[in-house]
């Protein structure tokens, strides 16, 4: 059972430190209520391509601390400001980041309770890192990748869409940038480099997989504009459901047409409206 002070809105305090996940620095904000509730929100955030969707996180952080939550934000290592090398990253690294940013953030706030909020990419990540970490009340998965393998090889199309998008002749399939890494141990994307290590780690990493003995409340966001959830989402809903799992779905569209990431309020408060009625 979450709990949380009787405030409907109150200050917050921005503190930014680093910490350290198995010898490393990594980059952490905490945003602290004033007078905050023992439960902690801690996002989990996506890869590579998708890290720079921090933006939603801190806004998103700052609506849930004004709401008597207080909130976690980081960078997992070889991400932003934290220390490390993208070469030899493993999907065991991240897993291992957010289990040691869940352990800092606890101490630095005095939280009882964790609420994981895992985004795209980062939804896999917190599911595994869950299991690790006592005190886990509640997830929230924000447009949850469901599959490693899937999310990496959809990273792979996004080249081919970008170079269309600009009218140019997609220069490899998926399957030539997969031989390609193969072969080379790496493959540059959006952005980003993928890394044969990172890649052999994380291609069976399963979302539900991980979430095989969760029962505890979840909640489901979709970052698209369709009107109903899609059926990956749909399906993953069912699923926790039938294993007796309290689930919410949210539909964020975003407003007039604008990328839904771009405008997090309304889902933050939303996740944030989910929080008091579990409390």
């Amino acid at each position: 059972m979450l709990s949380r002070q009787p405030i409907e809105k109150q200050a917050w305090t921005e503190e930014r430190r680093y910490f350290e996940s198995d010898g490393r620095p990594l980059y952490g904000v905490t945003y602290r209520a004033e007078r905050p509730s023992p439960t902690l929100v801690l996002f989990c955030n996506s890869f590579s391509e998708n890290h720079c969707e921090g933006r939603a996180e801190a806004i998103a952080a700052r609506i849930i601390a004004a709401n008597g939550y207080s909130a976690f934000v980081y960078h997992p290592r070889a991400h932003g400001d934290s220390a490390g090398d993208s070469e030899d990253l493993t999907f065991e690294d991240l897993v291992d980041d957010a289990v040691n940013a869940a352990t800092y953030a606890r101490s630095r706030s005095g939280a009882s309770q964790i609420v994981w909020v895992g985004i795209r990419f980062g939804a896999i990540v917190a599911a595994h890192a869950i299991r690790r970490i006592a005190g886990s009340t509640a997830l929230a998965l924000w447009e949850p990748a469901l599959n490693g393998r899937d999310y990496l090889v959809k990273s792979m199309r996004h080249v081919i869409y970008s170079e269309m998008s600009h009218g140019e002749r997609p220069s490899l399939t998926v399957d030539q940038m997969s031989e390609r890494l193969k072969r080379e141990g790496k493959i540059s994307l959006l952005a980003f480099d993928l890394h044969r290590k990172f890649f052999d780690s994380a291609q069976d990493a399963d979302l539900l997989d991980a979430l095989e003995a969760w029962r505890s409340p979840t909640l489901i966001a979709q970052f698209q504009k369709h009107s109903r959830l899609s059926r990956p989402h749909n399906q993953l809903r069912e699923t926790l459901v039938g294993r007796g799992v309290s689930v919410r779905a949210l539909l964020h569209r975003g407003t007039d047409g604008t990328d839904p990431w771009w405008a997090p309020e309304e889902i933050a408060r939303q996740t944030g409206d989910w929080l008091d009625e579990l409390a």
